[in-house]
């Protein structure tokens, strides 16, 4: 069983969809694009087109996803998947552990936000302003977690040694491995009420159901 040593954490990098953000539109702008271009098998292929260089926007995407997948939509259906993800752009929201965890630890530790992502509809993360000291997303590098440059980059902008930086996220392979890989500490978050959270499963670790339970590991309250 994994056991975290709190006392060598300085930085905490989060990752972003549904660690700390979620999209509540329904269809989910990622899976209609994924069903669009027959990718349930294969979603990587998405986030390879899309999430390892920068984009203008949806239509841009799509128009590489056609270069990609050799298979060009009908433009009734180009449009209508715009539309969903300009739509769901505007509901993207923090979980609200996430709103109350981000300020309380931003006092004590270096944060960081670390993401597969693409480059568009991410204005919501203004609202945030200065609480991340770095912040890292894979289509600034183009390469995706759990590459080992994603880690080492992120480090490097946190100006903190692997040994003393913790990954919190909710995919095991690319968050908590890949983090462990580069020499950090890492949490698995797994949220029962978050559709698109992967499910991997590892009977080595128990995951975090909050991120109000990072707070209590990382800082205890005091006792009289």
């Amino acid at each position: 069983m994994h056991v975290l040593e709190t006392g060598r954490v300085r930085g905490v990098v989060f990752d972003l969809w549904n660690t700390l953000a979620f999209d509540p539109h329904c269809p989910n702008p990622f899976v209609a694009l994924v069903d669009a271009y027959g990718l349930r098998d294969d979603p990587g292929i998405l986030e390879r087109a899309i999430m390892c260089q920068e984009l203008s926007g949806i239509e841009e995407a799509i128009a590489v996803l056609a270069r990609v997948t050799h298979r060009t939509l009908d433009p009734l259906q180009g449009e209508a998947l715009s539309r969903i993800w300009r739509n769901a752009g505007e509901r993207v929201r923090l979980f609200p552990d996430a709103e109350e965890a981000l300020p309380r630890l931003a006092g004590r530790f270096r944060l960081g936000l670390l993401s597969n992502t693409q480059s568009f509809g991410l204005e919501f993360l203004d609202s945030l302003g200065p609480i991340f000291q770095a912040r890292l997303f894979s289509y600034e590098l183009g390469v995706l977690k759990p590459d080992p440059a994603m880690f080492s980059q992120i480090a490097e902008r946190l100006r903190l040694a692997p040994r003393h930086l913790l990954m919190v996220g909710d995919h095991l392979r690319d968050d908590v491995l890949g983090a462990e890989a580069a020499g950090w500490q890492a949490l698995l978050l797994r949220r029962s009420n978050a559709s698109l959270s992967f499910r991997e499963r590892d009977l080595d670790r128990r995951p975090l159901e909050s991120l109000l339970e990072l707070i209590d590991l990382l800082l205890p309250r005091r006792t009289s």
